[in-house]
């Protein structure tokens, strides 16, 4: 090679995740060995790139290619690693099963008939087999759902005429009409359950039962409904339902995936005439995707339809809505403008992620009916399972609200307070920055903190228990580094005679443990300037991206739980460079911006 190259390009990650250092929920454990990093290969590489990358290890890593009885062990116990990691690259079954499932799949005893199927069939095959064993263990997380609505009026605690008589009178804090009980403030407005649960009949077709009821002040109702689901291919499904009391209801739903970029879905209620609704989205960007909703709502068409008294008739009206939404890892954005008889609105929302655990959500809607309405809500992941949020809605004319939430293995409980019948700009900064401000302070001083004792602790437990596996690990990479040091050797001389590409120095770990003072002894960073400049081929290295480095030969783990990085410096035209990428980005020397002297 000549000189830079430019023109090389990555293959997209977008499902690229690092690790977050505050993350305690995740589970951490010691990697499988990854096949496609053992023969530095991309997941997207050819059969003749396997067998190439395979030639290249076997020269060094063939035992016969060794005398030494301590190195050709230590070259049996590679060359093992790379002779699997090859069998199942280059067989297309073993290689789909492995990039479905991992080295579970290929662990896994597929009762398929292989010479029988297509490669569709046995990719279904084992979808469906792996779906089976995953539905055993999770049937009773995923089956039934509830939720529960508590709409409370609390408008008479922080009602300002209460306050005003309250500081006259020198009451106490809370009297209410003829009681000194803070209770007697609260008054149930509405009490909405449901619950669901569904039953599998074949992996294709699910059957719904949904309960639910609602009372207001004092009187309720309620209604069972029934749906069957099936999906006909992985593009479309249908479903029908029905309500089994008065006032009963006939449901269809549809769903259909036109091509990659489009859909459409469509539902009808089967009422006198029926009514149908129709949503067409397409993609129009990377993550944007646009869509048209039209609803007919209740209709008539001279005497039919003229007297259909069903409350959900008369409630449904026409109208058609356009809308946009964007689609990111840390946050989303959606638009909405639509226009009907009895109601038009123009609305907007955004979600982000912040930290670890938090979402942030904010939206305000413009309604002709409903007036403008602004809210903002905070969601906090508890526990692995476990949800909690809570939110203020507010606005003109229909004042402020309070909304708390708790979500936990499919079961919800939410509790909106109706604070005030008004809009008071006041009230609402207070009633924002107070829960605000208490659940920073809370979290940074306290449970912060806690989080990162935990983690800690955690993590040195896991280390001690996998304390053998990461020490075997280390040897190994230590051994494949040794009996790679003659083959880089050689590479060091040919590459210094043309002015090539020569490692320096290569450093893989938690870097930032190294910038606070700890060396490569102290465990976090591991050398590996021998395994990196054995990648160098024709000047070049190129190191796949989508996976972790610590299976590469000569890598390994130095820092189990933590974010890992691969700091390295080199020479290229006699010129230093240096470049820091994170674990499981694409790496590729030499180029223009690394470099740091052009003396």
């Amino acid at each position: 090679m000549s000189g830079y190259d430019e023109g090389y390009t990555f293959p997209p990650n977008d499902d690229l995740q690092v690790p977050e250092e505050e993350e305690g929920n995740e589970e951490v454990k010691p990697q499988d060995v990854d096949f496609y990093a053992v023969l530095n290969v991309a997941k997207e590489a050819t059969e003749d790139e396997i067998k190439e990358a395979y030639k290249r290890l076997c020269r060094t890593f063939h035992p016969d290619k060794h005398v030494d009885q301590a190195d050709k062990l230590a070259a049996e116990t590679k060359f093992q690693v790379i002779q699997k990691a090859y069998e199942v690259l280059v067989d297309k079954t073993k290689r789909a099963i492995y990039d479905m499932f991992g080295e579970e799949g290929l662990r896994t005893s597929w009762d398929v008939g292989m010479k029988l199927k297509t490669p569709q069939e046995l990719r279904e095959e084992f979808e469906r087999q792996m779906r089976e064993r995953r539905e055993k263990d999770l049937d009773n997380l995923v089956k039934s759902r509830g939720d529960i609505h508590i709409n409370i009026d609390a408008s008479q605690v922080f009602s300002p005429n209460n306050r005003a008589y309250r500081r006259n009178q020198r009451l106490p804090a809370y009297p209410s009409r003829s009681s000194n009980n803070i209770f007697d403030n609260f008054e149930l407005k509405q009490l909405f359950l449901k619950h669901s649960f569904e039953v599998p009949v074949d992996p294709q077709t699910q059957v719904s039962i949904i309960g639910q009821m609602v009372t207001r002040n004092g009187i309720g109702s309620g209604n069972i409904v029934g749906s069957l689901r099936h999906t006909f291919s992985p593009t479309f499904w249908a479903e029908i339902g029905s309500s089994f009391i008065q006032p009963r209801m006939l449901t269809a739903k549809a769903f259909y995936n036109i091509d990659h970029d489009s859909l459409t879905t469509q539902s009808y209620a089967v009422s006198s005439p029926p009514m149908i609704a129709v949503t067409a989205g397409r993609r129009i960007g990377a993550r944007t995707t646009g869509y048209l909703t039209y609803k007919t709502g209740a209709w008539s068409l001279g005497p039919w339809g003229r007297y259909n008294d069903s409350m959900f008739a008369r409630r449904e009206k026409s109208a058609v809505a356009i809308g946009l939404s964007r689609g990111g890892e840390k946050s989303a954005l959606g638009l909405e403008l639509q226009t009907g008889i009895i109601q038009s609105h123009i609305s907007a929302n955004y979600t982000r992620s912040i930290f670890s655990d938090y979402q942030l959500r904010t939206s305000i809607i413009l309604s002709t009916v409903a007036g403008l309405t602004a809210m903002i809500a905070g969601d906090r992941k508890i526990t692995a399972n476990t949800k909690a949020g809570i939110s203020i809605e507010f606005g003109y004319p229909n004042g402020i609200m309070y909304r708390l939430r708790v979500s936990r293995l499919g079961q919800r409980v939410t509790i909106p307070f109706i604070i005030s019948p008004d809009l008071d700009l006041k009230l609402v900064f207070w009633l924002t920055a107070i829960p605000l401000a208490t659940t920073i302070i809370l979290d940074q001083a306290i449970l912060k903190p806690q989080r990162k004792k935990k983690r800690a602790d955690k993590l040195a437990a896991i280390r001690e228990y996998h304390a053998e596996l990461i020490s075997t690990r280390k040897r190994e990479a230590e051994e494949s580094q040794r009996l790679l040091r003659p083959t880089v050797e050689r590479k060091i001389a040919s590459e210094r005679e043309k002015d090539g590409l020569i490692i320096v120095e290569a450093l893989y770990g938690n870097l930032r443990k190294l910038n606070d003072g700890i060396t490569t002894e102290g465990g976090e960073v591991f050398d590996v300037t021998v395994a990196v400049q054995a990648l160098v081929h024709d000047s070049q290295l190129v190191i796949p991206g989508g996976r972790s480095k610590s299976s590469i030969m000569g890598f390994y783990d130095p820092c189990l739980g933590e974010k890992k990085q691969l700091r390295i410096k080199y020479l290229f035209k006699r010129k230093e460079h240096e470049v820091i990428m994170d674990d499981t980005a694409p790496v590729a020397c030499p180029l223009r911006s690394h470099i740091i002297s052009d003396t």
